[in-house]
């Protein structure tokens, strides 16, 4: 049989179970008010938390007892969810929100500040790829119809030469 003091340290370290499923379930509640569309996708959320907080039970019953189940782990598991609930879930609650919100803006104005670099990359490369295409093709032929046009005023003066005469 384990000694009284045995069970009363397995019994507060299972609490310590119970405040990280808390932190976990704030974690979750906080993701869901910050993201819109993780509220359509509510289900999926909820077995992710609850596969999690399983994962986390068991760990900390292996740890602990190495899985010799008792009745007071479930029992301490509630009280450290309802411990930290009642204390400090407000606070940290406050804090996830804004951390989320400060990441979601900056990922939103690194978004911003890269669609702008992006656009003026690609009017820089529009220009320069016009005044490329401008220098090869539009540049000769300007080159070539002026002297076409110097040969017809040639050819005209010596017309009127000619009819002068």
């Amino acid at each position: 049989m384990i000694p009284f003091t045995e069970d009363v340290s397995s019994f507060y370290a299972t609490i310590y179970g119970g405040l990280i499923i808390g932190l976990l379930f704030d974690i979750n509640r906080s993701l869901k008010s910050n993201f819109k569309i993780l509220k359509y996708f509510s289900i999926v959320f909820s077995i992710i938390f609850w596969a999690l907080s399983t994962i986390i039970i068991f760990i900390t019953i292996n740890a602990i007892e190495s899985f010799d189940l008792r009745y007071y782990h479930f029992v301490a598991l509630f009280i450290g969810f309802i411990l930290y609930y009642n204390t400090i879930s407000k606070f940290i609650l406050k804090i996830l929100n804004t951390i989320i919100g400060t990441i979601v803006f900056l990922i939103k104005k690194t978004a911003t500040y890269i669609a702008l670099i992006s656009e003026s990359f690609y009017y820089m490369f529009v220009y320069i790829l016009h005044f490329i295409l401008d220098v090869l093709f539009f540049i000769p032929n300007l080159f070539s119809f002026t002297k076409k046009v110097i040969k017809r005023k040639n050819r005209i003066k010596l017309k009127v030469k000619k009819n002068h005469r």
